[in-house]
């Protein structure tokens, strides 16, 4: 390999040849690369088609970073170039058959590369902060500017490059950035126009990025967005292809739409009608509101918006089916719509149209508790509509639609969430891998054949049978003998992560000075345990949970918990799965609380004042 040191100062000697009239400059520590036209300079190649003459850029790379001259008019691949310009910086020299000669130099060659030298300093000068015209950015450099890999965002830069125009103020490649960097990271344009250099004073640089911004952004929604969101796009076969095996086994193999309301937040207004019709008595702040239609596996099928604060998920609703024409046309009688229980007064709307509408049950007036069927017939649909709400969070890591939006940026903001759902379609797809596959079919099989059993622990406590305090004594001893269980088959037992990640939370909340979970077990029948447990929305509500266990192959026989769908046979509530996750697998695997957390809650939690006579003592 050449050297790749910058750092050394190039040798120069002054050299005579015999007869006295040639004076040429050699750079001792400089190799000459050749200057023969029948080989790539880079990768010695024999000259083929395609090769070109190595642009001026690229020997002056060529120079500065391998320490190699090559001369005017040497030829090289064009894979080598980044646009046909630049030389790739992690591009490799080969040295075989090159005779590794110092660089000498007539005269007026080192004054024409002196003189390109100082044009290149020129133009690292005026060049922007951030170039994202420059081949040294990585993966990790697009990742954390514009939420996308350098080779998505190339790809997505190919598909509207033909349609943007570049300027002295402006190359095209930097304004689909700025747009980006806009989404990803919400700085103001005057800070982006400082951060690309654009010429002029701070309100010319606000102006300039502002524009670059509009520009690809109507560019991103005429020419990008439609090949990946909204039902023109996609026909219904292949929407019934985004099934999951979950979803064929509880709701059939037709098309199935997932719906849920997201909101995003915006300042007050000057407006009293705008500030009435946005703020949201819930959340206490002004917002506005997208409905979000997405496939079983997490493709966005839509999204709609936006639309007043005000306007619950029902009324969001049966507005697209009274006004949206095109998605009402695409769907059919028999498909099947998922929604949350904030759509309940537009359940009828549904399935009026000739729609399979599937809601979690809720709770009637004077109801404390889901019963056992309903509590597992709300499970079949969050096992399915899950992925909606990843879905929002995905969208939500462009931290401009995660924070305030500034008022005069709201007309704007429907182009932006549909750009960011369509390039999540296009380049992250589906949410997890292996939609349909022979584990997750049994599984939902197996659910699905639990949904008329009925909870045995619930009639023993419901019968009193397990209320006596004098019965239960707490669990002393460490090596307490409950059944382990890998952390695979607690997935499988839980039917899936959701539970096990929350259970974590609960038990670090419940553990005792001493690092242990407070938990009792019946004097009388030593497979029962039960525990009482904070619930997370509210510090008046405690639940106590009871689970019976043997040490066999299936070693947890049943549960019951008091909160409202602690009656569920088809996977358990939080609360439960933190007891069996704690004595099944974390005390056998040197669990301890979250560093973070812990470190959170000591700077929140204030030291009670000394009283004097505490000073005294």
């Amino acid at each position: 390999m050449a050297p790749s040191s910058t750092t050394e100062l190039m040798d120069t000697t002054e050299q005579t040849n015999a007869n006295g009239d040639d004076d040429r400059l050699t750079l001792n520590n400089v190799i000459f690369a050749g200057s023969g036209h029948s080989k790539c300079v880079i990768c010695r190649q024999e000259t083929r088609r395609g090769m070109i003459s190595m642009p001026k850029s690229a020997r002056l790379d060529l120079l500065i970073i391998h320490l190699m001259y090559a001369p005017n008019g040497v030829r090289c691949c064009p894979s080598h170039l980044l646009n046909n310009n630049r030389l790739l910086p992690d591009v490799e020299i080969s040295m075989g058959n090159r005779q590794q000669l110092a660089a000498s130099l007539l005269s007026s060659e080192m004054i024409d590369l002196v003189t390109d030298l100082l044009s290149l300093l020129h133009e690292a000068v005026t060049s922007p902060r951030l170039d994202f015209l420059d081949p040294s950015l990585n993966d990790e450099d697009y990742l954390t500017w514009t939420g996308w890999t350098k080779a998505q965002f190339d790809n997505m830069f190919d598909i509207i490059s033909p349609y943007l125009r570049s300027s002295s103020n402006r190359n095209t490649r930097n304004a689909l950035a700025m747009f980006w960097i806009k989404l990803k990271t919400n700085l103001s344009f005057r800070q982006i126009g400082s951060v690309f250099n654009i010429p002029g004073n701070s309100e010319d640089r606000r102006k300039r990025a502002a524009d670059a911004f509009d520009s690809v952004r109507q560019c991103l929604i005429e020419k990008f967005v439609p090949r990946h969101l909204g039902v023109q796009h996609l026909a219904r076969e292949d929407a019934k292809k985004q099934n999951t095996s979950f979803s064929i086994e509880f709701f059939g193999n037709n098309v199935t739409i997932i719906w849920d309301g997201t909101y995003l937040y915006m300042g007050k207004s000057s407006s009293h009608l705008i500030n009435r019709k946005t703020y949201s008595g819930q959340k206490h702040r002004h917002l506005i509101k997208f409905m979000s239609l997405i496939l079983p596996n997490g493709y966005v099928l839509d999204t709609i918006g936006p639309f007043w604060g005000t306007m619950n998920d029902a009324s969001i609703a049966k507005n697209i089916t009274d006004t949206c024409d095109i998605l009402m046309k695409w769907c059919e009688k028999g498909d099947t719509m998922i929604v949350d229980r904030g759509f309940r007064d537009v359940i009828e709307s549904f399935i009026d149209m000739g729609y399979e509408a599937r809601m979690p049950d809720f709770l009637t007036k004077g109801q404390k508790q889901h019963t056992v069927e309903q509590a597992n017939r709300s499970r079949l649909i969050t096992k399915v509509r899950w992925r909606i709400e990843s879905y929002h969070a995905r969208m939500k890591k462009w931290a401009l639609l995660s924070g305030r939006i500034e008022n005069a940026f709201i007309p704007k903001v429907a182009d932006c969430v549909r750009i960011v759902s369509a390039a999540l379609n296009c380049y992250r797809g589906q949410i997890g891998q292996h939609a349909i596959n022979s584990d997750d079919s049994m599984l939902a099989q197996y659910m699905r054949q639990q949904i008329g059993r009925n909870n045995i622990l619930q009639a023993r406590v419901d019968q009193g049978l397990l209320s006596s305090r004098s019965r239960w004594k707490k669990i002393e001893d460490s090596n307490f003998d409950f059944p382990q269980i890998s952390l695979k088959d607690l997935r499988q037992l839980f039917f899936g992560t959701y539970q096990i990640k929350m259970g974590r939370s609960y038990v670090e909340e419940h553990m005792n000075s001493d690092g242990d979970y407070i938990i009792e077990v019946d004097n009388s029948n030593d497979n029962i345990v039960r525990a009482s447990i904070h619930s997370r929305h509210s510090n008046a509500s405690i639940y106590k949970a009871w689970i019976q266990f043997s040490l066999t192959e299936d070693p947890i026989e049943a549960w019951y918990c008091q909160c409202t769908a602690g009656a569920r046979n088809v996977g358990c509530c939080s609360h439960v799965a933190s007891i069996i996750w704690y004595l099944a697998y974390a005390r056998h695997n040197n669990f301890t609380p979250s560093a973070g957390r812990q470190r959170l809650i000591q700077a929140l939690t204030r030291q009670e004042p000394q009283t004097e006579t505490d000073t005294d003592t």
